[in-house]
């Protein structure tokens, strides 16, 4: 009997009977997983790319990831190989270690478990899954799913650890590697990502889907010549693997050779025949490609609505790709829809809680959507989980100076809480500015802060003058009630608001 359950990564593995070990070498060799589902990756996800937007007319100011981590930048930039014409010889493809069935009892706490995932039941799931794995010590895919569910908790130690408890079941398990590669760049471990892939790769010669998130590694490691070597290699083997082709295509693009990768992307979606038989290639169900493309149509001609079209073909294979929601909410911001945009990012953090780059996304969306509440939760917690991310600071400067412009500068209340918002608007821009040293005179956004700090200056000295003004006009007032008179109200605000 053989059971296919979608995973919490979206990953369809088989559970139990005869069927799986015998066609595990053929799946490990085609498979791979479907996007970063809970990192940055970044994934540690790091931020790849930086739109600036100074003006707050023009939408949010938002900053983009890479599916594949942070952009590298290779010393040298090589030669592309052409991937599309590379030998393809048949030598024997190491053989795997085989993969344990669950027993019965496992088998049907799984189902629980995965029955509850898709109800949004998450603690639920999570105990299902420990508990096969408590029925059945071998259940590697209990383990894994049980790690997936403990990043959508924001538990990322506990979730590490039942990646590595698949891991020492099953040590050529292609998804537990991938998942706590992401888990640990997200965490800036980007060293032991590779260590351990590396390691897999090494004696799982077979599994083409670590080896190609080796490859994957090896961009982020600003390795890329290797990168591209080992991708090459897979290839000889498997000439239509999506991962190898993919890799290579993130190699160029770390290198600067944008539209080599985007050749590779193309192809590995339409296949040979892209004006008769669109997105018929071997990746054209691959959410993977369809966020790359993306992200090269931006690079390459800042292709606003094309990026969008392939981030939400992304999300529409994989709804649980977080970079994916992320990048398609960021990029439906810019194009105006923040309706829209709101609830990707929202789905962004909900899959990968402790990512603070998400966090950060979704609250400048938020605050440019004028709910300045909410945005600065989200501003609070990104400093939380990620107390060195500078942009932070940015942002609240902009959030508390968009409020403050909204506060009429009439009335010693509304005074008091404009220069209270000026001044902690300026004190963010300041902190910014301090905090980058010697680097801020060259950031992107020098100019933009040095203007937004001068005009702050001017502002509250003008505010300053008119709460005076107010306060002194109320004492009068107080004043002459005091003894009886009448003196004409007057708030002394200055007319000018910014």
């Amino acid at each position: 009997m053989k059971c296919s359950l979608v995973l919490l990564s979206i990953a369809l593995v088989a559970c139990g009977g005869s069927e799986q070990n015998s066609t595990n070498q053929n799946n490990q060799n085609n498979q791979t997983s479907s996007g970063n589902h809970n990192s940055q990756l970044t994934a540690n996800t790091e931020d790849a790319s930086t739109t600036s937007d100074p003006t707050p007319s023009q939408g949010p100011d938002v900053t983009t990831v890479a599916a594949v981590g942070p952009d590298a930048t290779a010393p040298q930039v090589a030669a592309a190989p052409d991937v599309t014409s590379i030998p393809t010889p048949t030598p024997s493809v190491p053989a795997l270690p085989a993969r344990p069935a669950m027993n019965a009892a496992a088998r049907e706490q799984f189902r629980s478990g995965s029955l509850a995932a898709e109800q949004g039941n998450l603690g639920g799931a999570r105990t299902a899954f420990e508990a096969a794995l408590s029925s059945d010590p071998r259940a590697f895919q209990a383990a894994y799913n049980a790690g997936i569910i403990a990043e959508r908790q924001g538990q990322d130690p506990q979730a590490d650890s039942f990646y590595q408890r698949a891991l020492s079941i099953q040590p050529d398990y292609e998804l537990a590697v991938i998942a706590r590669a992401r888990l640990l760049i997200r965490t800036r471990r980007l060293n032991e990502a590779v260590t351990m892939a590396a390691d897999v790769s090494r004696r799982y010669q077979g599994n083409f889907a670590v080896r190609a998130e080796y490859a994957r590694l090896l961009v982020l490691a600003n390795n890329n010549n290797e990168a591209i070597e080992e991708g090459r290699r897979i290839l000889r083997l498997d000439e239509r693997n999506v991962g190898a082709k993919l890799a290579i295509a993130e190699a160029f693009r770390a290198q600067g050779l944008r539209d080599q990768s985007l050749y590779i992307v193309d192809d590995v979606i339409n296949g040979p025949d892209p004006e008769n038989h669109p997105e018929s290639g071997p990746g054209a169900g691959d959410p993977r490609a369809h966020y790359l493309r993306g992200l090269l149509r931006i690079e390459i001609n800042r292709d606003v609505p094309g990026a969008i079209t392939s981030f939400t073909r992304a999300v529409s294979i994989d709804a649980h790709f977080a970079e994916a929601q992320n990048n398609l909410g960021v990029y439906l911001a810019q194009a105006g829809n923040y309706t829209e945009a709101v609830a990707h990012l929202r789905s962004a953090v909900s899959l990968a809680p402790t990512w603070a780059k998400a966090h950060l996304n979704l609250g400048d969306v938020l605050r440019a959507s004028r709910s300045y509440d909410d945005a600065l939760a989200e501003f609070s917690r990104a400093q939380q989980l990620d107390a060195a991310m500078v942009e932070v600071h940015y942002n609240y400067g902009r959030l508390f100076g968009e409020q403050a412009r909204e506060i009429p500068s009439q009335g010693l209340e509304n005074l008091n809480r404009k220069l209270q918002l000026l001044q902690q608007s300026q004190a963010a821009f300041t902190r910014f500015k301090d905090t980058l040293g010697a680097q801020y005179a060259n950031h992107e956004r020098h100019d933009d802060v040095e203007g937004q700090l001068t005009r702050l200056t001017q502002l509250i000295e003008r505010t300053t003058r008119s709460r005076d003004r107010a306060q002194n006009q109320a004492r009068r007032n107080q004043a002459a009630g005091a003894d009886g008179g009448a003196t004409p109200a007057s708030t002394g605000g200055d007319a000018g608001s910014h």
